[in-house]
């Protein structure tokens, strides 16, 4: 940013000022949506943040606890070998001037202070996003740049409102953002202008996203936080940061649904700021003051001030304007670079940490282990009736909320009962894991397989078209049958009833899509088999099923 402050980027606008000039979406096709195949696989496709974003969470559930020790923070920054870099380089830096080299990651944590410690650790874990993608370094800038601005913004409102809720509040606003850069990556000449463009507000700037990837930042960045399993409080916040009535209906923090709001009013590009986000986020400011009224300026005073600390954290003391893009490029290369120069100190305070740490992780491990087996089939690893049944219900309950279409699907092996006759139980065993394994195989992370037993199996697919849905199912019936006659010398085919369900603001039982969904599969094998049936249902219609 520069020497530039908040104020100066923002236009000058009257508070008292009621009329502004609306920007209206340009006429047009503006649902064509080509891009968002390619979208979708560069999300699916991600690596680096899952473990990253597990970390920052940790440090948000770590700050609501006001008898959080710093031996706590030493632990959770020990398990991210790149955040651990981050925090001994830090501790090490000019700015801080200590005479000792700080090698104990505890020693790190009480020079820095545990509030600057959660900030910079939930901060940073953007960085990996930047990495994975490919950006520039001055790629990297402006999108954390500006994450980084909302992030402040949303924690200096909490910090007004409720200070115990400014670290939910700094990552709700870091957060909201996630899936411009992956956009930006997939499609640099198509949305770079738009990013660019100060005469879009808000409104008409995700018109122009949908035009290119069907879905506009807020939607697809909600697909990345459930990617990342975030709490369902930030994937809300991440979903809805535009919609400022969702936000407050499904949020149960009014803060946090307000923090998140008037991050959103920030811009994307910090050299520049569009006029009518600017009075919507004075107006805002101007009806939520809480019990310390403050000025607009003043708000923006202390979220520039905050701003250049973190940027003067990240850069070791230089102006938050010198170097940037280098720090971003170092930061994301540490994990690589770094691992053998810290695998001394690492293990050090692994040393120290395995005595508590150690019983944890296991009593931890047992427990999921538990639980899994409660919920598991054992001979094919897939979830049993009851474990399917809880997660597709609460999968798409989430679809529901957030209007994505959904799919249910029901398989069965045809003349599995022959098969077993004529080859055996071991033979027909090993068919039923195969089917679990090609399922697995051509349905994603987020999708469901379960057992419901014998030789059924039962599927949910989520943010998919009907098309899509029957595509993956026939690579499903025909991976099994060409596997099945090349390792089992037999030809095991599936029939298949699917039911996709249009989005809409309410979804049907779970037992009814079932049911519909089984109906279907008896209509493929009566027909024959080794084929689908399949019917698009309308949710908001009672008898759809």
């Amino acid at each position: 940013m520069g020497d530039r402050t908040m104020s100066d980027i923002m236009p000058v606008i009257p508070v008292e000022s009621a009329e502004t000039e609306a920007v209206e979406p340009e006429p047009g096709p503006v649902c064509t949506g080509q891009l968002e195949p390619q979208v979708r696989a560069r999300i699916e496709s991600m690596s680096y943040l899952p473990t990253t974003a597990a970390v920052a969470m940790k440090f948000v559930e770590l700050g609501k606890d006001p008898e959080a020790e710093p031996s706590e923070y030493s632990k959770v920054i020990s398990s991210d070998s790149s955040l651990s870099t981050k925090m001994l380089s830090l501790a090490n830096s000019s700015w801080f001037g200590v005479r000792n080299k700080v090698t104990k990651m505890q020693v790190a944590v009480n020079l820095l202070g545990l509030s600057t410690v959660r900030t910079l650790a939930i901060s940073y874990c953007v960085t990996g996003l930047h990495n994975e993608l490919r950006l520039t370094a001055e790629e990297s800038r402006m999108f954390w740049s500006a994450s980084l601005c909302k992030a402040v913004a949303a924690k200096q409102y909490a910090m007004l409102h409720d200070p115990k809720q400014a670290e939910e509040a700094f990552a709700a606003g870091l957060f909201q953002d996630f899936a411009l850069p992956v956009m930006f990556a997939v499609a640099k000449e198509q949305l770079g202008p738009v990013l660019q463009d100060a005469s879009l507000d808000w409104k008409a700037r995700l018109v122009k996203e949908r035009g290119l990837f069907r879905l506009d930042h807020a939607e697809l960045a909600r697909c990345v936080a459930q990617k990342l399993e975030l709490p369902d409080l930030f994937v809300d916040a991440v979903a809805f940061h535009h919609n400022y009535a969702s936000l407050k209906e499904f949020i149960a923090k009014p803060v946090i649904a307000d923090a998140a709001y008037l991050a959103s009013l920030f811009p994307h590009v910090l050299d520049q700021w569009n006029r009518q986000d600017a009075q919507e986020m004075r107006e805002f400011l101007a009806a939520h003051r809480g019990e310390k009224p403050i000025t607009v300026d003043q708000f923006l005073e202390s979220v520039q001030k905050e701003f250049n600390q973190l940027f003067c954290y990240f850069e070791q003391g230089d102006p938050p304007d010198t170097k940037l893009s280098e720090l971003l490029e170092q930061a994301t290369r540490e994990v690589a670079d770094n691992t053998t120069r810290l695998v001394g100190t690492v293990h050090e305070m692994l040393q120290q940490a395995a005595t508590n740490g150690k019983e944890v992780q296991l009593l931890l491990q047992q427990q999921t282990q538990l639980e899994q087996a409660a919920i598991r089939d054992p001979l094919t690893n897939a979830l049993n009736r009851d474990g399917f049944t809880g997660r597709a219900t609460e999968l798409l309950a989430k679809a529901c909320r957030y209007g994505a279409s959904s799919a249910v699907v029901y398989l069965d092996i045809d003349h599995f009962k022959i098969l077993n006759d004529t080859s055996g139980h071991a033979q027909g065993d090993l068919a039923l894991k195969m089917v679990v394994e090609q399922i697995q195989q051509s349905i994603r992370q987020s999708d469901l397989v379960g057992r419901m037993g014998g030789d059924e199996f039962v599927v949910v697919l989520t943010d998919c078209s009907e098309d899509d849905a029957v595509q993956v199912l026939q690579r499903i019936l025909t991976s099994v049958a060409e596997r099945s006659a090349k390792e089992l010398n037999l030809k095991a085919t599936l029939s298949a009833g699917l039911v996709w369900v249009r989005a809409q603001g309410q979804t049907l039982p779970l037992d009814k899509l079932l049911a519909a969904a089984d109906r279907l599969m008896y209509n493929a094998k009566r027909a024959g088999g080794d084929r689908i049936e399949h019917r698009a249902v309308d949710a908001a219609k009672k008898d759809a099923a």
